[in-house]
């Protein structure tokens, strides 16, 4: 049976997370993104207050350190909420959330987590990211979860006599990729491509940071270079457990993408009942009022297209017993909260006017948040993979060499 219905526990830490976001993230959101150095867009007490509340740990077992809240559509309730505070911040807590439980306890080997968790749950600025994406290449984000065996990286990893790894190369667009402590680098090896746990303040690891159009806030992208960085004997992380996607963050950076969606809509909804025209409000002129209609809905549709994505992730065996089709509803909300979101603020800008372009208004700011993130919601991949589940057939994909 297909039922999404909020326990107790998931109303009140959503509540939470929106009390955080709105009286203590919101208002400082502006004035940081003027920021024009990057580390003093960092918000760093807003980073260790939100930990200590809970948004980077929850996900975890208690017995771990955390909540036990590990399900899916508690974290897409959590991201929604921060990310109406400030996108940017909302990364920094809910990617590493994600991870942290898949990585720290549905991946790592009893040594890696004995090592790792209490790192982690002790440092309430202990964040992490994933290495990806190599510089000059298109080979990006989604071959992490199905890398094909003809791949060739340029970043290598050489194994030593005493078991441990040396690592070579270059990686770029890393999202939280300048402060992270803890990086999961995607690098080949003789026996193909492996995931290698790194710890950020390795020897001969550094890092430059990249500025952005949008979702400048807290959240530095980074190219982030090798040169025989050591990585100690076990630490390459184990494969997902089967039916899982690596991180499982698709629905949460839907999330993500809705909650800044649902701030550029709540800030229109009140200004075109401030702004009078024609001696009313504007919202009252059939034109603006469609158009505010338009943008409750789709972000209503967005919001049960993710609640969809994430109980189907924690119920995979709904699937199985033909409670629900078998589609990719992760890509599915992916997409169609990136691209509805962008238009949603573009719609909200055509409804500020003039007054919408100006650099310190929250409006401006929203659309070039969701510029980037209509980029990083994987339009076209996720459009695939949709097309390839409807008419059962595999794209395929050209071989990838990096390097020799």
């Amino acid at each position: 049976m297909f039922d999404i219905r909020l326990s107790q526990e998931q109303r009140e830490f959503r509540d939470l997370a929106r009390k955080f976001a709105q009286e203590e993230i919101k208002p400082k959101a502006m004035a940081l993104d003027r920021e024009p150095e990057w580390g003093k867009r960092v918000p760093w007490e807003l980073l260790k207050k939100g930990s200590q509340l809970g948004f980077r740990t929850f996900v975890l077992q208690e017995e771990n350190g955390g909540s036990g809240m590990s399900d899916h559509l508690t974290s897409c309730l959590v991201a929604e909420e921060l990310a109406a505070g400030e996108l940017g911040t909302a990364y920094y807590f809910m990617l590493t959330a994600r991870r942290a439980r898949d990585w720290f306890e549905l991946r790592m080997t009893p040594e890696q987590k004995a090592y790792f968790i209490p790192k982690f749950v002790g440092d309430d600025l202990y964040f992490t990211t994933v290495a990806i994406h190599e510089p000059e290449t298109d080979f990006g984000f989604d071959y992490f979860t199905e890398t094909p065996d003809n791949v060739r990286l340029k970043t290598r990893a050489v194994e030593q006599p005493d078991g441990s790894w040396t690592i070579n190369g270059a990686k770029a667009y890393q999202t939280v990729g300048y402060l992270a402590k803890l990086i999961v680098v995607r690098a080949q090896t003789p026996d193909g491509v492996q995931s290698f746990l790194v710890e950020g303040d390795s020897p001969g690891l550094s890092r430059r940071p990249l500025s952005k159009l949008g979702r400048r806030v807290g959240d530095n992208a980074a190219e982030i270079f090798f040169d025989n960085v050591r990585v100690p004997k076990g630490r390459i992380l184990p494969p997902a457990p089967r039916g899982r996607t690596d991180m499982g963050t698709h629905p949460t950076i839907a999330a993500l993408t809705l909650g800044l969606g649902r701030a550029a809509f709540e800030e229109t909804l009140k200004y075109t009942q401030e702004r009078v025209s024609g001696g009313k409000p504007i919202i009252k002129h059939q034109a603006v009022g469609l158009s505010i209609a338009e943008m409750a809905m789709n972000l209503e549709a967005a919001r049960r297209l993710i609640w969809t994505a994430a109980w189907v992730k924690d119920h995979p065996e709904a699937i199985e017993g033909g409670s629900i089709e078998n589609l990719p509803y992760e890509h599915m909300a992916t997409a169609f909260t990136g691209t509805s979101v962008q238009r949603l603020t573009e719609q909200a800008l055509e409804l500020f006017g003039g007054a919408g372009v100006i650099q310190g208004m929250p409006i401006e700011k929203y659309v070039r948040d969701a510029h980037v993130q209509k980029h990083v919601s994987f339009p076209v991949p996720s459009r695939f993979k949709i097309t390839e589940a409807l008419v059962g057939f595999k794209r395929k994909v050209p071989p990838f060499h990096g390097g020799d």
